[in-house]
């Protein structure tokens, strides 16, 4: 899936069928499924949380002209400095250009992404 939806965006594709349906209920139900492991909740910092039904190893690419997320493979090698961290996880979100908005002007994106992006 190219588009990862907000909460309020899936609630209002719902309310179409769903008159009597809250946004709190959508809300609850989304964190649920994230929290078991059904969806990936992906922050983005200053902006709303999107959700990803896509549950393989993947990073996420924000365009900041359409302001769309898009799921990228990368190969990420993290070698920590302290010994004494211990990491569960972590969240990477590259910030750029999709081809569909113009051509990427962050070189490091480009260098990463060995394919342009396209917006869905």
């Amino acid at each position: 899936m190219q588009n990862h939806p907000t909460a309020d965006e899936i609630y209002d594709k719902l309310r179409i069928d769903y008159r009597r349906l809250s946004l709190g209920t959508v809300y609850r139900n989304l964190n649920l499924f994230a929290q078991k492991g059904d969806i990936r909740k992906v922050s983005v910092p200053g902006s709303g949380d999107r959700f990803d039904f896509r549950l393989d190893r993947h990073e996420h690419m924000l365009c900041r002209k359409c302001g769309r997320v898009f799921d990228v493979n990368v190969e990420v090698d993290i070698k920590l400095k302290e010994a004494e961290a211990v990491v569960d996880g972590y969240t990477l979100i590259m910030h750029g250009v999709c081809s569909g908005c113009g051509t990427a002007t962050s070189e490091a994106a480009t260098k990463i992404i060995e394919r342009p992006l396209e917006c869905p």
